[in-house]
């Protein structure tokens, strides 16, 4: 085994690490492929700049390094750990090779507010737990937002914020990109807050949905400016479709003052999900239904057009079988009603559930390799799937790409119960695929298929049972009444016609 003063030597080796291929660059520095050699697994390794010294600046990178260690969440990138002594100062993270959020911009332009709410829920978790142990990212933007091999985000470069604040300002041929998402009150140089990330998560949404950040000037100085004094532009002026509610969330993330902003990543994360559940979509009213339709609340009588021998028209009151026949037959009509409107609240959401299907099923064909994943994962999470969502997860399983077959299974496992009657494709998956990812992918969708509850009746199942035990009970009451209205009318036709 080399030793770390004979591996020092050597421009491609700081033990215990062995660099390999430089895969990123910017304004703090390089990140490199690296392997580490105590368990020679592939990791991503950043080095800090020389040029950075200032002590406090190191000292909270050394303390925020212990807390980013503790920092296990499915939408955070997973910190090894840093150094930070000498001249050499660096950490390692995980190797996330799938590409990010800028790559995914710079490719599509502008992306869909659905995939822009599907996306920004995942930012949320992942700030949420930053925010609650204490850190605050500093540096939120769409390069940071790498994208795993399951298609979920990765919230990345931890730590490096913690430096990056004390030499924006005076580095800023470096940092000029990251002036695109910085906070009024850290271009002030005033302390951050979790806040301060949330401002920059606005910028980032409001990229993603029009294709441009809220606010760029000709110089580094007049987009500062423009993040101090000027309003964003409205979003919907160029995202035509972009639901008003998700816009007036931007736009409240985008506040210059703290205290405007929503109070944390958790209540933004419940306010895009009721984005998702408030669109409604509006379609030609069909013949014949609701609000075409007219209800006579008058006795019932008979045919106008119906005379007797004698030329005159009778009203024949509704037979008296017992008390209250009248508000029953109200009752069973206003309960039928109460299903039915119950039932058709349920088929628009089931409408909108097809149509987000619908769309993430086209996604699944993109060209785009991130954009595919994404797909998998979203359709995976949306419950409910049809057969045909189903089949387009189960055929991905063959996919010429492993990562594509590792991100089927991984949907199918997610999909649970439902899940169950492909269990033999997975099997084949886990015993045959030549990937090891994709085998270790098929076991645990396994597992967390064999452990899932059996579903149960959903509520639009109920919603249409108690829809049809209604129709048929106020049906059937409507029915009788008629029959014996019917069988009532001779005998007081005939009185009527003696007296």
């Amino acid at each position: 085994m080399t030793s770390r003063s004979e591996s020092s030597k050597s421009s491609r080796w700081i033990w215990p690490f062995e660099l390999q291929e430089q895969i990123g660059e910017g304004g703090m520095g390089q990140v490199y492929r690296a392997r580490y050699v105590p368990r020679d697994i592939e990791v991503a390794l950043k080095m800090l700049p020389e040029d950075v010294t200032d002590a406090t600046a190191l000292a909270r990178f050394e303390r925020e390094m212990e807390v980013l260690k503790t920092l296990k969440h499915p939408n955070i990138v997973r910190c090894f750990g840093g150094v930070c002594e000498d001249k050499q100062r660096f950490y390692a993270m995980e190797l996330v090779p799938g590409g990010s959020l800028d790559d995914i911009l710079k490719a599509k332009k502008r992306l869909s507010w659905e995939l822009v709410i599907e996306y920004a829920q995942q930012m949320c978790a992942g700030l949420e737990c930053s925010h609650a142990r204490g850190v605050v990212h500093r540096d939120v933007k769409p390069g940071n937002f790498l994208i795993g091999k399951d298609g979920k985000l990765k919230l990345s470069d931890f730590g490096l914020a913690s430096v990056a604040a004390s030499r924006r300002i005076t580095a800023a041929g470096k940092t000029a990109g990251t002036f695109l998402y910085m906070a009024p009150e850290q271009i002030r140089g005033e302390a951050v807050t979790p806040q301060t990330d949330l401002y920059a998560l606005g910028c980032v949404l409001f990229e993603l949905l029009t294709g441009r950040p809220p606010f760029v000037g000709a110089t580094a100085a007049a987009t500062l400016h423009m993040h101090c004094k000027q309003e964003p532009p409205r979003i919907t002026e160029t995202a035509l479709e972009c639901p008003a509610t998700l816009e007036s969330l931007v736009m409240r993330l985008l506040a210059k003052k703290p205290a405007d902003r929503p109070a944390s990543a958790a209540e933004v994360a419940q306010e895009l999900r009721g984005v998702s559940q408030t669109v409604t979509v509006v379609t030609p009213t069909r013949k014949g239904s609701g609000s075409g339709r007219t209800v006579s609340n008058r006795p019932l009588t008979l045919d106008d057009d119906e005379d007797d021998s004698d030329g005159t028209v009778e009203s024949i009151p509704a037979p008296a079988t017992g008390g209250g026949s009248l508000w029953l037959t109200i009752a069973a009509f206003v309960f039928a009603g109460a299903m039915l409107l119950f039932a058709t609240s349920l088929l628009d959401d089931r409408e909108r559930a097809d149509r987000f299907e619908a769309a993430w099923l086209q996604a699944l064909n993109s060209v785009e390799l991130p954009v595919r994943k994404q797909a998998l994962h979203a359709l995976s999470g949306a419950g409910g799937l049809s057969e045909t969502g189903m089949q387009a997860l189960v055929e991905s399983l063959d996919d010429t790409n492993p990562d594509i077959r590792e991100a089927a299974a991984y949907a199918l496992g997610n999909t649970g119960a439902a899940a169950r009657t492909y269990s033999a494709r997975l099997l084949k998956i886990q015993k045959s695929d030549p990937i090891p990812q994709v085998r270790l992918a098929a076991e645990e969708a396994l597992e967390r298929i064999r452990s899932a509850p059996d579903e149960g009746f959903s509520a639009f199942s109920l919603a249409l049972g108690l829809l049809l035990a209604g129709g048929i009970g106020g049906g059937a009451y409507v029915y009788t009444q008629r029959k014996s209205l019917t069988a009532n009318t001779p005998h007081r036709r005939a009185v009527q016609t003696s007296r």
